[in-house]
């Protein structure tokens, strides 16, 4: 989240400055924000159940978060080239920053669908695989103790719905939120970069300030709002299975 804040505010910084050097097009940034909202959905499912999820834990942030990575890895390459080339290179380079965009799009739709298989899961009581559990042992339950919000693992035989305390519920709606945002900048940087350089979309600030800069705002204030440390308690809870 920190990385996600400050590489908006390089990136407009960036954009500030090509708006006074035009013919540079040298200014790009990344986002950060997916990866937050990967590692969050991760813990959940941690929290909630693992028997409903079609990924483990550990394979669902490796799996997202290298795809994000390469997809920040290849607008880095694209960014470069435009900033390093003549016409014609700019030209591929934007190209090449298409591709880092449609790939992160790409992992945001996966997650989405992973995401909604997941939660419908839990709805309906329909694991994936059964948990496994100690003689005399059950499934742990989420609770939040008093007004710490802390979150404790119960040893009490429950559905992954009977897991779904309202501070988890909040944070699934906070990510719901934030990856609406996102996704719809993602469309549309999408778009642009397709456009090209002198494409209608590149040079209209108020669709930028709208579509770009609006969505990442806003899915970093929900996310404040929902903050993983007040609602999911990272750290903070305890396995109650041996």
């Amino acid at each position: 989240m920190v990385l996600g804040g400050i590489g908006e505010v390089i990136g407009w910084a960036g954009r500030t400055w090509s708006s006074q050097n035009y013919n540079s097009d040298a200014a790009f940034y990344m986002n950060f924000m997916t990866a937050a909202m990967f590692i969050m959905m991760g813990r959940i499912i941690n929290l909630v159940g693992v028997e409903y999820s079609r990924l483990t834990p550990r394979a669902y942030s490796i799996f997202f978060i290298s795809a994000d990575f390469l997809a920040l890895a290849v607008q880095s390459v694209g960014g470069g080239t435009v900033a390093t080339s003549d016409s014609s290179g700019s030209e591929m380079g934007s190209h090449i920053m298409v591709s880092g965009i449609i790939i992160q799009m790409a992992a945001i739709t996966i997650y989405c669908i992973v995401q909604g298989d997941y939660l419908w899961r839990v709805i309906t009581d329909r694991p994936v695989r059964r948990h496994s559990t100690p003689s005399g042992g059950a499934t742990p339950q989420s609770d939040v103790e008093g007004a710490s919000n802390t979150v404790t693992l119960e040893k009490q035989a429950v559905s992954g719905r009977a897991r779904l305390t309202p501070n988890i519920k909040s944070m699934l709606l906070g990510l719901v939120i934030a990856t609406v945002f996102i996704y719809i900048r993602s469309i549309y940087r999408t778009i642009e970069l397709l456009e090209g350089w002198n494409g209608a979309l590149y040079v209209n600030q108020k669709l930028f300030n709208s579509l770009d800069g609006m969505p990442i705002f806003m899915a970093m204030f929900v996310l404040n709002v929902f903050h993983p440390g007040r609602f999911i308690a990272i750290g903070k809870e305890r396995d109650a299975v041996a």
